[in-house]
């Protein structure tokens, strides 16, 4: 049966949705095929604009179980660095555990933290709480420090039983964070997801977990955080959050990110904002136990070089800077050299809004 968690005195089922290992491979790879475990396959697939290698690992029923993307195309990434991605299902599972540790096996590799976990609080949707999400989606309310996103809107029938000619117009989902935050939220009509999605994709599983928990499935939203920086956060202690512990801890660390940064207040027009009023949503219990800092020993960071790192990109944007072959490519030799260090990789992407694949084909043409 899939694991399902209670949340503090009201019902809902706190689950890991998304769970991505960044790892380093042993050595870098020289085309071998992957040998999978007794009974599992490992199928390639068309390579990603960012991953020369694309692999699916399938189970003897043909269920994936994770995909291997490996051998970046770009100098800026190490050519041992390897994402595994698990997939969904394997998520809601006890033996979540022992299908990891088999994946990880098919390679040589060593975890060196999460490239992306996502959290989500599956509940169902009283009166209240969509009064709440009404004034959410029309700007009565707001998220405390975080942009609202776009508002997605549908026409769902009337009524419990689904088959009344009337249609209500609903929001049924909204998302908040921008483009470069820590945390990118999301609250969606989970079941109606579910219902519009082709069959291979209905997530049966999902559908028990609501059934165990005793849910009136029609009536289930979810509440889900995306997390991309998760290798910068530290808990009060100042220490790293072991990859595994998002997902073993994942009920406690949903809870304390959504106290912390899931405050909804009532647009009051108060010129300081504390003085508007709190509106409850999701009745959980937290408290501010992450914070989103480095210890100082990780300030490897140098200011002059980000500032030449941009004056340098900005240079190659040149029209008449690209007609000179020989000093573009003296540019885009210094810029590789510079993009091996995050922070000036960082400075780059915040300053022109740039991502690592347009960066990887401006350096490669």
């Amino acid at each position: 049966m899939p694991v399902s968690t209670s949340v503090s005195n009201d019902r809902g089922v706190i689950s890991c949705d998304w769970f991505s290992l960044s790892c380093m491979l042993a050595k870098p790879r020289d085309g071998e095929p992957l040998h999978a475990p007794n009974g599992w396959y490992c199928l390639q697939q068309a390579p990603t604009a960012v991953w020369a290698e694309r692999w699916f690992v399938l189970d003897s029923d043909g269920n994936k179980i994770a995909t291997i993307l490996c051998v970046p195309r770009s100098p800026i990434i190490d050519c041992k660095r390897c994402i595994v991605e698990i997939a969904n299902r394997w998520l809601y599972y006890e033996d979540f555990h022992k299908v990891v540790d088999r994946v990880l096996d098919i390679l040589p590799m060593a975890i060196t933290g999460l490239n992306r976990v996502d959290l989500c609080c599956d509940f169902e949707m009283s009166d209240e709480r969509y009064s709440i999400y009404k004034k959410l989606a029309s700007g009565a309310a707001y998220v405390k420090a975080l942009r609202s996103g776009a508002v997605w809107w549908q026409d769902i029938p009337i009524g419990k039983s689904g088959d009344s000619n009337g249609l209500e117009r609903v929001p049924h989902c909204l998302t908040f964070g921008g483009r470069d935050s820590v945390f990118k939220w999301k609250i969606y009509y989970k079941w109606l997801e579910l219902q519009q999605a082709p069959p291979e994709s209905k997530k049966p599983y999902i559908i028990d977990m609501w059934r165990g928990m005793g849910f009136s499935e029609r009536h289930v939203w979810r509440c889900e955080v995306s997390i991309n920086g998760s290798n910068a956060l530290r808990n009060l202690e100042q220490r790293p959050i072991a990859p595994f512990s998002w997902y073993d801890d994942r009920v406690r660390i949903f809870c304390d990110i959504y106290s912390d940064k899931f405050v909804v207040r009532e647009s009051q027009g108060h010129k300081d904002k504390r003085n508007d009023r709190v509106l409850p949503f999701l009745e959980v219990i937290g408290s501010k136990s992450i914070k989103h800092a480095l210890p100082s020993n990780n300030r490897d960071d140098s200011d002059p070089e980000k500032r030449t790192t941009c004056k340098l990109w900005r240079e190659l944007m040149q029209p008449d800077t690209q007609c000179n072959s020989v000093l573009c490519g003296i540019i885009k030799q210094s810029l590789m050299e510079l993009l091996q260090r995050p922070k000036n990789l960082w400075v780059l992407q915040r300053m022109y809004g740039v991502d690592i694949e347009e960066i990887s084909v401006a350096l490669a043409s």
